[in-house]
């Protein structure tokens, strides 16, 4: 899902969201029509679930006190007993996983943590970057920062480069097409197939210019034996009527060579031969002006998009459109989506928002444990039906806990 390489420069591994969030430890989401580079903070004061008074609030219904098997719980790199734990005011930018025995998390000022299918334990990279992406290969692992950083283990080191982290996570610096190296960009998501030569990365720009290619806010990146990693711009922003190309914030694809891309103002494409060397994009009518920050790809015929104030958008099929979802259980701003098949489809969002999609229709999911936070959520990812991972400030959940 994804239209021009815009790697770490700009964001290597770049890619993914208009109005998603991005501060250093969990800030509210950006404003969607005028990203700007997220500056780095310093710690609040610890924050800890907390007991819950019933009169204090108004959705103590969602937040119960007892973990069950059918509500989410925390598990993961939070947990205060564990040598491996995170700093609970860190917000977890990025889940993703090879299969329910190798999840990865990413966040802020460089975190990193593996579960291995019994325990999480930290992995350090020697940065205070804030790692937005992940990008998991066959032999590989590779974390992306929003401004074009990438660190990656597994990868061999070439002539003269840093020597790798304790962990094995070496810094890299991506080379470029001539000419399309951006210098505007903040790379917010990114998406890639199994075995798929190129990474797609969806970024947000400074500039509002169509003449150049640094104003495109979809790039790709690869890696070669020559070079560990090269990035161009994929799909050239004239090609995008009113700028839609601009300002993109996630990217999915049901396939290696057709993918979607979101973006502000409503704005989707879908991008067609997406492995070759002229990829080509196609915009659908959203029917909405809200920022959409995140979707998911079920199949060609189907897709989700979620956004800003519970919009959520419905791909079935239409050549033109996508179908407007009502009815939604909430109206906070929604950041991210995954699932494993049409009738198992998840969302988060602001404020601990879980909702889930059944096949049928929309649901909140409680979160258990957490006291009165209410945590900002920015990702999910899930290896199997009932088995989601999400992460946001301070917390990864899992269904009753467990993996």
């Amino acid at each position: 899902m994804r239209l021009v390489l815009w790697i770490v420069g700009a964001g290597i591994a770049a890619c993914s969201a208009a109005g998603v969030g991005g501060g250093e430890y969990g800030d509210d989401p950006e404003d969607a029509s005028m990203p700007t580079p997220t500056p780095e903070v310093e710690a609040g004061p610890d924050v800890g679930p907390t007991e819950l008074d019933a009169s204090a609030c108004t959705d103590c219904e969602y937040f119960p006190e007892t973990c069950s098997a059918d509500v989410l719980c925390p598990n993961g790199p939070f947990d205060a007993n564990s040598s491996e734990s995170l700093d609970v005011r860190t917000s977890i930018e990025s889940i993703r996983g090879r299969s329910s025995k190798d999840v990865w998390v990413v966040g802020a000022l460089g975190a990193i943590a593996h579960f291995d299918g019994v325990v999480w334990k930290r992995s350090d990279a020697e940065t205070q970057d804030t790692l937005m992406n992940l990008w998991l290969r066959e032999s590989s692992e590779v974390a992306l920062g929003g401004f074009g950083q990438v660190y990656a283990r597994g990868v061999e080191i070439v002539d003269g480069g840093a020597s790798p982290s304790i962990d094995g996570w070496a810094p890299y610096s991506p080379t470029y097409v001539a000419g399309q190296k951006l210098t505007d960009a903040r790379v917010v998501g990114v998406w890639a197939a199994p075995g798929s030569e190129w990474l797609w990365c969806a970024a947000q720009t400074s500039s509002t210019s169509t003449t150049t290619s640094a104003t495109a806010g979809l790039w790709r990146l690869r890696q070669r034996p020559s070079t560990p990693f090269e990035g161009n711009v994929a799909v050239a922003t004239s090609v995008c009527r009113q700028n839609a190309c601009t300002q993109m914030t996630s990217v999915h694809g049901a396939s290696a060579d057709e993918l979607w891309a979101v973006g502000i103002e409503g704005s989707i494409v879908r991008v067609n031969d997406a492995e070759s060397a002229s990829p080509s994009v196609r915009g659908f009518n959203s029917q909405t002006l809200n920022a959409l920050n995140g979707v998911w790809s079920a199949s060609a015929s189907e897709a989700w998009a979620v956004g800003v104030a519970g919009t959520i958008r419905h791909y079935t099929g239409d050549p033109a459109r996508w179908d407007i979802v009502s009815n939604v259980p909430t109206s906070v701003d929604l950041n991210a989506v995954w699932g494993t098949s049409p009738s198992d489809v998840w969302v988060v969002g602001d404020r601990g928002v879980v909702l889930h999609y059944d096949g049928n229709g929309w649901s909140r999911v409680k979160i258990a444990g957490i006291g009165q936070d209410r945590p900002d959520l920015k990702t999910v990812w899930s290896a199997a039906p009932g088995h989601p991972w999400i992460g946001g400030r301070g917390v990864v959940l899992s269904l009753g806990g467990k993996p």
